[in-house]
Order: structure tokens, then C-alpha cells, then sequence
């Protein structure tokens, strides 16, 4: 009865939560991008410096350190869209289709990012409002669940394929004008390819 009359009264906590989030969303991302900055720097140096292999090996950091830095921005937009929403989530129980995602998705990145202890408190708050099988449903990847499909692939995704990485390597070689030795490196990702088959 006095949440029909008042709606929710975790709704200014899940509020204060998410701001906390977005705020230490914008550090992680600053950091993220200065790290990602730096990588691209070395890999560059290492072009230069004809030491195509070890900057083929460096790739692969920068690639998981800009799926990071995209998963937090995911999470900063959809932070932002719960705000927008809070007044119809205060008012109604049920979690309506245009942000079953955005809440699913914070849920499941609350299983996968230490580094925002807020999202674990918010999934607290979402469990008490829509009950353990929503909650289990995000965070397990369930049936059922409505989890953004990018942010499953940035966060789950451990390995990268030697040609994402060749694509990656060819992309700053080119933005940064240099030439990178084709022979060698095909050679190699050849030899990789060969061993796998």
C-alpha cells in the first residue's frame, strides 16, 4: 500500500548509486585512455623501430584495454537511462521493455567489474524491486535475459584472433605513415594459422 502511494523509496538511493557509478566511470575512462594513449605510443616506437612481432604481441593489450574503455560506456549510458526512467520505475513494479536492458545490463556488469563496488549495491536494490530471478537471469546470462549483446562480447571475450590484431597492427602503421614489414608478419601469422589447422 505505501508503495502505491509513494513509490519506491529506494529510488533516490538507486539514483545517488548510479551518480556515484557515472562519477567513477569518468575516472576509469580518463585512466583507460591514457593507458590506451601510452600503448599505441609504444606500438608506434616499435613500428619504428622495425620490432614488427613484439608490437603484433602489444596489440593485443591495447585491443582488451579499448574493450574496457567501451564497456564503460556503455554502463555511463545506461546509468543515465535508469535516471531518465526513475520516475516510472519509483512509480511501477514491473521493469518496462525500453530499460529491461539498461538494468539487466548493469546487473551483469556488477558480476564482472571489481573496480565499481557501486554496482554491486545497485544490484541489491534492482533484486528487492524485481526479484532473484531477474537479478539471476542478468548476472548468469539465463534465458531470458535482456543483457546488451555488445557488452556480453566486450566483457567475456578473453582472447583476440591474430587477425584483428594484424588489422589493428595495419591501422596505426598507416595512421602513424610508417611501413610495417609484411613479409615478416604474414610469415608468422601464417605459421600461427598452420599450427592451429
Amino acid at each position: 500500500m505505501f508503495e502505491i502511494l509513494f513509490g519506491w523509496r529506494k529510488a533516490s538511493t538507486c539514483k545517488k548509486l548510479i551518480r556515484n557509478v557515472q562519477c567513477r566511470l569518468k575516472l576509469l575512462k580518463n585512466k583507460r585512455e591514457s593507458i590506451i594513449r601510452q600503448l599505441r605510443e609504444v606500438i608506434i616506437q616499435l613500428i619504428k623501430n622495425g620490432d614488427d612481432h613484439t608490437a603484433f604481441a602489444r596489440v593485443e593489450q591495447l585491443i582488451k584495454d579499448q574493450r574496457l574503455r567501451d564497456v564503460y560506456d556503455l554502463l555511463e549510458n545506461f546509468g543515465e537511462l535508469i535516471i531518465i526512467r526513475l520516475a516510472y520505475i519509483r512509480r511501477h513494479r514491473d521493469c518496462p521493455d525500453d530499460i529491461d536492458e539498461a538494468v539487466s545490463s548493469l546487473l551483469f556488469a556488477s558480476a564482472w567489474c571489481g573496480d565499481l563496488p557501486e554496482l554491486i549495491k545497485l544490484r541489491k536494490l534492482f533484486r528487492k524491486r524485481y526479484g532473484d530471478k531477474f537479478v539471476m537471469a542478468a548476472v548468469e546470462l539465463l534465458e531470458g535475459n535482456h543483457v546488451n549483446q555488445q557488452m556480453i562480447e566486450k566483457i567475456c571475450t578473453k582472447s583476440v584472433s591474430d587477425d584483428v590484431k594484424f588489422r589493428l597492427l595495419k591501422e596505426i602503421a598507416r595512421e602513424s605513415n610508417l611501413q610495417l614489414s609484411p613479409l615478416d608478419i604474414d610469415a608468422t601469422l601464417l605459421l600461427q594459422y598452420s599450427q592451429v589447422s
